[in-house]
C-alpha cells in the first residue's frame, strides 16, 4: 500500500531474486516493490501489471531509466495472457500485494475514502460497469446482507440494510460522505477504527470481484511458475489471508516457506504504520 512499499527487506529475500531471471510484480501500483527489485539485481526482466491504468502511467513514468522494466495494462488474473503475449513460458518469482494504493484513497473522484467526498465508485479498472452506488442504490436486501456480513464481517447487518432501503427510496445515495454519515447513525466507533470502515471494503471487495479475483490469481501464478520458482503474497485482512493460506496448503504443487504469516517488524511499524495489518506468506513450486 502507500508509497512506502510494505515489506520491503522481506519481499526481496522471499523473492529470491536471481541475476537473469524474469519476475512479475503482479499488482505494482506506483512501483515502490518494483523499484526495490529493479535496485536489487539489474540484470533481470521484471514485468510490472495493475488494472489501474493512471497507476501505469505513473509506474512507465517513474521507472524509465530501467530498460528490463514492462509495465503492462492488466491484473493478474489475466498473467497467463500477458506472459503468453509476452513470449515467456514461466517465470522465476511472482509477488502479489493485494493492498490498494494511498494514491486511491487519496484520490476524491476514485470514490475509496469515506473521509473525502466523492462519487461512490470504487473500481480499480474504470472500464468495468459495477460502483458501489450501483451496488448501495440497487442490489436487493438479501444481496446487502450477505456482502456485509460475509466481506464486512459486520453484525446486525440485517437492521441496517432495512435502514438503507428505506432511506434510499426517498434519495438515491449519491456520495462517500453521504454513506459515511449514515453508516455511522447506526453504528458506533470501536476504538479510532471508523464505522465505515468494514462497509466501504465490502462494497471494495464486491466491485472489483476481489475473492474470485484473487483465487483466480493464484492459480494463474503457480502455473507461470517454474520448478524452484517462488509466489510472494501480501494480504491486509482476514479474509484475503485465509484464502491464501488454504490455497497454499491445498495445493500440491507447492511447498509452503512460511509456517505463520510473515508480519512487519518494530522498526517498519514505526516508519510506515500501514504495514501493522500486513501478513506475507511465502510458496514454493516444486
Amino acid at each position: 500500500m502507500g508509497h512506502y512499499p510494505v515489506m520491503r527487506e522481506d519481499v526481496l529475500k522471499y523473492l529470491n531474486i536471481k541475476e537473469g531471471g524474469v519476475y512479475v510484480d503482479a499488482t505494482c501500483g506506483h512501483g515502490g516493490h518494483s523499484l526495490c527489485i529493479l535496485e536489487k539485481e539489474r540484470n533481470i526482466i521484471l514485468y510490472g501489471l495493475d488494472k489501474d491504468i493512471d497507476a501505469i502511467k505513473d509506474v512507465t513514468n517513474k521507472l524509465s531509466g530501467f530498460k528490463n522494466f514492462r509495465p503492462i495494462h492488466s491484473g493478474y488474473e489475466k498473467l497467463d495472457s500477458v506472459l503468453k503475449q509476452e513470449g515467456i513460458e514461466t517465470v522465476d518469482g511472482i509477488l502479489m500485494d493485494l493492498g490498494f494504493s494511498s494514491n486511491q484513497i487519496e484520490d476524491a473522484k476514485r470514490g475509496f475514502s469515506f473521509q473525502l467526498e466523492g462519487p461512490l465508485d470504487m473500481r480499480y479498472d474504470r472500464n468495468s460497469c459495477l460502483t458501489a452506488g450501483e451496488i448501495i442504490n440497487r442490489w436487493n436486501r438479501n444481496d446487502l446482507v450477505y456482502l456485509f456480513e460475509k466481506y464486512g464481517e459486520i453484525k446486525k447487518a440485517r437492521r441496517f440494510v432495512s435502514a438503507l432501503i428505506e432511506r434510499r427510496k426517498k434519495k438515491e445515495f449519491r456520495t462517500t460522505t453521504e454513506l459515511s454519515d449514515f453508516i455511522v447513525k447506526y453504528f458506533r466507533y470501536r476504538g479510532k477504527i471508523h464505522p465505515a470502515t468494514k462497509f466501504f471494503m465490502a462494497l471494495r471487495m464486491a466491485v472489483n470481484d476481489e475473492v474470485e479475483t484473487i483465487k483466480m490469481g493464484l492459480n494463474k501464478a503457480v502455473d507461470a511458475l517454474k520448478s524452484g520458482g517462488r509466489l510472494v503474497v501480501i494480504s491486509f485482512h482476514s479474509i484475503e489471508d485465509r484464502i491464501v493460506k488454504h490455497f497454499f496448503r491445498g495445493n500440491e504443487q507447492l511447498t509452503v516457506l512460511t509456517k505463520k504469516p510473515v508480519t512487519a517488524g518494530k522498526e517498519e511499524l514505526l516508519k510506515n504504520p500501514e504495514s501493522r495489518s500486513a501478513k506475507m506468506r511465502v510458496c514454493e513450486k516444486l
